[in-house]
């Protein structure tokens, strides 16, 4: 028994369709086949994107990185350049040190004589008694601050 006796009993209707190809090239369709593949090629070149464009597209995740970058380190070096220990070490004078500000502005509150006499003075040296010490610092500071004072 040959291959098609065996179509024919499997598959009667399959053994009934011709055996020829159902595609074909349309007429003269290879005549003008050159000139219309270059004006597709030509097409293509118009409609893709120039030089700029594909520079913007590489250079586009990097900015935002770049941006991103900028924006964290100003939302963190704002305040801490706010608050840095020189600024609170200024803030928490204990008072033994006179500030800039402060020595300006008794400075300026002096007329001519008094502050040229403040030059011309030698520096004197006062003695005080302990017990003056002892009567002042209980009549101006507070235990509290003593103690906080002794911690220092």
């Amino acid at each position: 028994m040959g291959k098609m006796d065996e179509l024919k009993e499997i598959a009667p209707k399959l053994s009934k369709i011709k055996k020829e190809i159902p595609f074909g090239v349309p007429e003269n369709y290879f005549d003008d086949f050159s000139a219309r593949l270059q004006m597709k090629i030509g097409a293509e070149r118009i409609t893709l994107p120039n030089q700029q464009n594909r520079i913007i597209q590489f250079l586009k995740p990097a900015l935002g990185l770049a941006a991103s970058f900028a924006l964290i380190f100003m939302l963190v070096y704002w305040p801490l350049n706010s608050f840095t220990p020189t600024e609170v070490a200024n803030s928490t004078n204990s008072g033994n040190e006179i500030t800039d500000s402060e020595y300006r502005s008794m400075v300026e509150g002096m007329d001519e004589n008094s502050f040229y006499t403040l030059l011309e003075e030698p520096a004197q040296t006062v003695q005080i008694s302990d017990d003056d010490l002892l009567n002042y610092l209980s009549a101006s500071v507070s235990d509290y601050d003593i103690y906080m004072g002794t911690e220092n």
